[in-house]
């Protein structure tokens, strides 16, 4: 089913004026927020730790609901993605810490550019590539396959490479090696792999691979998102963070992917409405 809206809904989202598109998604999310309850109620419980335990029910709700209105808008983008989209995007984007990425290129070591699921990070990561950068992005496989061979066939239309998660080390540190950029989002909950870090006072199970590369590549990582502010976008772009060098790997591993999700948590306590999180992040067991 999903395969087939795509197909087809992404002519008729390409032929209809973006606002009509926008329109359409803003009634249908809501309807979607009622019939899809677990999807509803993985929000609404992630929420609660973001806005805090002692927000109104009623705001969280209202919060969960607006999530789904953004995520429909940013599907909309999704199948809009085409180099002319992204080209009328960027003209309505504003970008906070440029610099930082044109100082991370300039050390030559490759750069390992994180994200979380806020915003719209396939089009942060097309701006990079329509600047001339070479963006290779790591990318969770979606199902049923030929829905995902779409979806990665529309990224790579707008200069985007496409590397599956799981892919060998080899691989991203050859990339690195080159001097391109591996982007990444690391919000995943993890059952029994990666590590624990401190995200909005509880312990969440997250990856570690980006931290991991970092460690052994000697790259630059920066941490960023892209939201929608009204009509238009907003960007913001750390200084690259610092790699941890006590001499114990595991506990270097722990402090880099803390700082990493120190700094996601500002961005989504900022725009939590736009954070796309529909699965648990965190277990009972590891709350705080």
């Amino acid at each position: 089913m999903i395969y087939w809206l795509h197909r087809i809904g992404a002519p008729v989202a390409r032929i209809l004026p973006l606002w009509l598109s926008y329109g359409i998604a803003s009634l249908v999310a809501p309807i979607v927020y009622v019939l899809w309850r677990d999807k509803r109620e993985n929000t609404i419980e992630n929420l609660v730790h973001v806005l805090g335990t002692d927000t109104d029910p009623r705001d969280v709700r209202r919060h969960a609901r607006r999530v789904f209105v953004n995520y429909a808008k940013y599907l909309v983008d999704m199948l809009r993605l085409t180099g002319l989209h992204v080209d009328e995007l960027v003209k309505r984007v504003t970008i906070s810490g440029w610099e930082h990425v044109e100082e991370a290129r300039d050390q030559g070591k490759g750069l390992i550019f994180v994200g979380a699921h806020i915003g719209n990070s396939d089009l942060a990561a097309a701006i990079l590539a329509r600047r001339g950068f070479p963006v290779h992005v790591i990318t969770e496989p979606l199902e049923p396959p030929r829905w995902d061979a779409l979806v990665q066939a529309a990224r790579a239309a707008v200069g985007l490479r496409v590397i599956p998660l799981g892919s060998s080390a080899i691989r991203l540190l050859r990339v690195l090696k080159e001097r391109g950029i591996l982007a990444v989002l690391i919000d995943r909950p993890m059952q029994d792999q990666g590590v624990s870090v401190n995200f909005f006072g509880g312990t969440a199970r997250v990856p570690a691979g980006a931290a991991a590369l970092a460690l052994r590549s000697d790259a630059q990582i920066l941490v960023g998102y892209i939201v929608r502010s009204g009509n238009s976008y907003t960007a913001d772009i750390s200084p690259a963070i610092s790699l941890p060098l006590t001499g114990d790997p595991a506990r270097d591993l722990q402090m880099l992917t803390q700082s990493i999700f120190d700094w996601l948590e500002r961005a989504i306590r900022q725009y939590p409405d736009q954070w796309f999180m529909f699965r648990p992040m965190w277990t009972a067991e590891g709350d705080a």
